[in-house]
């Protein structure tokens, strides 16, 4: 049985990710605008640190192309940094024409290959792309209207992935990646900026995507027709990030708060019910280590590492 514990992470982690590593164990990525570090959650070891002095980041994560080793890749006021993950080495700087990047998803593509999508915050209002193998840029991908602030994959079973990018215009765009043709009309709804989407797989084999506001309000939509599912969920008082999941089979949602609503509250995805009390912390990520399910969240005191209630 997993006991909990604090890892002492200097400084405010913003942002907490998952991967695998090059010796197939998990590790835990935690990081702020200096910095990004990798944990062994199973020991609390810190195990690499990532720190070249980029020009202050919004988000991060880890790229698994095929036949290659896993790459981080940062995003940064200046486009994205790679880096190795064994070693924390920056193995290259894409300045992207000097575009800011503010988010990052990454996806395999139907013919094998790995992209990286970045939203790209200053003009053109495009989703940047780069092959995560070759870390080399590609085509930009849509247009939008203003700047955009997130961007998210779903993975659709049978059909490919589906890039998803918000901005300023409150609206959600959905893209096909392979054709590069806008689908459908723009899901609207919010009526704030959105700044976290994903998205979970269902048990009948539909896939539920999810978006979340600065105003604290999380609403969920069929990614293909676009419709909404259910009523909005009023989770925080402000910025609701929303980390979708399957909890012994059944779909859930993990969402926090920023500044007066540090705290992270579970729903159940479907009918939107509030399923338990408030825990500590905001930006979870949900970690498999030795069969068991823990819960990592940031806070002032660093980072907590527990196990996952299995409400």
């Amino acid at each position: 049985m997993f006991q909990e514990r604090v890892l002492p992470h200097p400084g405010m982690a913003w942002v907490l990710r998952d991967f695998r590593g090059p010796d197939g164990g998990v590790r835990l990525l935690a990081g702020g605008p200096d910095a990004v570090r990798a944990w062994d959650p199973a020991t609390g070891e810190q195990v690499t640190v990532f720190d070249a002095g980029w020009p202050g980041t919004s988000d991060f994560l880890v790229c698994h192309p095929d036949g290659c080793a896993p790459v981080l890749a940062v995003a940064t006021e200046n486009g994205v940094w790679w880096h190795d993950t064994v070693t924390g080495e920056c193995l290259e700087v894409d300045e992207h024409a000097s575009d800011q990047v503010v988010g990052l998803a990454t996806a395999r593509m139907p013919d094998g290959t790995h992209t990286l999508f970045g939203a790209g915050f200053l003009g053109p209002f495009a989703i940047r792309r780069w092959d995560a193998a070759t870390r080399r840029p590609l085509p930009d991908l849509g247009g939008h209207d203003d700047h955009i602030v997130a961007v998210a994959v779903v993975d659709l079973p049978g059909r490919g992935p589906l890039v998803t990018a918000t901005g300023w215009s409150h609206a959600i765009h959905r893209w096909d990646p392979v054709t590069g043709a806008e689908i459908g009309a723009p899901l609207v709804g919010h009526d704030c900026t959105v700044h976290w989407m994903g998205s979970v797989a269902l048990p009948d084999g539909r896939t539920l995507f999810v978006s979340g506001d600065y105003r604290g309000t999380v609403r969920r939509w069929d990614p293909l027709t676009g419709e909404a599912v259910g009523e909005p969920i009023k989770a925080h008082q402000d910025h609701a990030t929303v980390l979708p999941l399957l909890v012994e089979g059944r779909p859930q949602l993990l969402t926090s708060g920023v500044g007066a609503d540090d705290v992270v509250r579970r729903w159940d995805a479907l009918t939107g019910e509030l399923l338990d009390e408030p825990a500590p912390g905001f930006s979870p990520v949900v970690l498999t280590v030795d069969g068991e399910q823990l819960i990592a969240t940031a806070g002032p005191a660093g980072v907590r590492i527990a196990p996952l209630r299995l409400t």
